[in-house]
């Protein structure tokens, strides 16, 4: 096996960076190209239809940029669109379910799992079907949360009280299923993580990001490095504050410059 030197990453928007951060992090001396597709966010409200053929156009943009694998660090995307995408490209594409269900169940004493995420991941059952799959006695209760994006690509702080009321909007339906750990479904949720830990502190949340970046080195022989990895960013729309959030929030890796593609010719 060759060692992979440049890797694609890609989300509807801003969450990816929550991935990419973990990825970088604990796999420095990789050539990233990361795409944010914020001229269509969030994915997660559209038709399976429509976010296969998202899908498909964000791995042609990046197959442009001469990455050898890809990384889908979009929840709604690993759920509905990772078989799909295999079939079609011929290069290693890898998503986020198999690691974040390997790690709740490895957290979860109880075996009874939560999963949080867009309308469109919740309703395809991946990460409850999978985690039945590896473990039949779990139990799994699966929870849309259809305004954390919105939330998060708009700049609303964790303690913003409108963050604060709608997490506990959405957590108390766990109540009384003796849930111990929920899974992030959807890789904008870890800029919440603060919120969500306060409201249900006895629960372990998992970074299916930092869950999938300790897998990385499974899947792939990647460069032994003590240097940070260099990240090329690309956005389908201007520049709305992505570059502030992505500096505030990235610690392994800098955010420099952001440049526009114009994904409908991909």
């Amino acid at each position: 096996m060759s060692t992979l030197k440049r890797l694609g990453v890609f989300d509807s928007g801003l969450g990816g960076l929550t991935v990419l951060n973990e990825v970088c992090k604990y796999n420095p001396g990789l050539d990233v190209v990361y795409f944010g597709d914020t001229a269509r966010v969030p994915y997660g409200s559209r038709t399976v239809e429509t976010i296969n053929r998202y899908a498909e156009q964000d791995v042609r943009f990046l197959l442009s940029q001469g990455v050898e694998a890809i990384l889908i660090a979009c929840g709604t995307v690993s759920t509905n669109c990772l078989p799909s995408l295999q079939s079609i490209f011929s290069l290693p594409i890898v998503g986020v379910i198999d690691a974040g269900c390997q790690a709740a169940l490895r957290a979860s004493k109880a075996k009874r799992i939560g999963v949080i995420g867009t309308r469109a991941t919740v309703n395809s059952r991946a990460y409850e079907l999978r985690i039945r799959e590896l473990c039949p006695e779990a139990q799994t209760w699966g929870v849309e949360c259809p305004l954390f994006v919105p939330l998060i690509e708009n700049g609303f702080s964790p303690d913003d009280p409108i963050t604060v009321m709608t997490v506990e909007r959405y957590l108390s339906q766990f109540k009384g299923t003796g849930v111990d750990t929920i899974i992030m479904g959807c890789t904008h949720y870890p800029f919440l993580a603060s919120t969500l830990q306060k409201i249900l502190p006895d629960v372990t949340f998992i970074n299916v990001g930092k869950a999938l970046s300790h897998r990385l080195r499974e899947d792939f022989e990647l460069p032994v490095s003590s240097e940070p990895s260099r990240v090329s960013y690309f956005v389908s729309d201007e520049d709305t504050g992505f570059l502030q959030i992505a500096r505030t929030y990235l610690d392994a890796v800098s955010a420099d410059e952001v440049q526009k593609v114009n994904i409908d010719k991909f």
